[in-house]
């Protein structure tokens, strides 16, 4: 009679409730709002911005510890984590911890954040 394919079950929404939660929740914890893409505060200072300009947008610290990185890698979704904070939680959860990819276990070595840390120590 009627054809409910197009219809989700209850665990389906469900599901996909507790994701964009989990989405939401970690944005709040990175000081990102549901509305805002990743731009800046009215109130914070714009010199930083003119900084990560010049270094092509390569992050200052490790978005899993909120850390300066150590041993740096960067995903195939190019997010970019020290290297055991990102195989701890490769350990949990098989995607991006930003963006909620897959990212299949691959972590290469981030060369451009290696190349800048070097640079600053000298």
């Amino acid at each position: 009679m009627h054809d409910r394919g197009d219809y989700k079950s209850g665990w389906q929404m469900e599901k996909e409730w507790d994701e964009a939660e989990k989405v939401r929740t970690r944005n709040l914890a990175l000081g990102l709002d549901d509305e805002d893409d990743g731009g800046v505060d009215p109130g914070e200072d714009d010199d930083d911005d003119y900084d990560d300009d010049d270094d092509d947008s390569l992050p200052f610290a490790c978005f899993i510890c909120r850390q300066p990185f150590v041993d740096a890698v960067v995903t195939k979704c190019k997010h970019y984590f020290c290297e055991h904070c990102a195989l701890k939680h490769h350990a949990k959860n098989k995607k991006c911890f930003v963006c909620n990819k897959p990212n299949l276990g691959i972590f290469n070595t981030a060369h451009e954040i290696r190349k800048r840390i070097a640079a600053e120590g000298k």
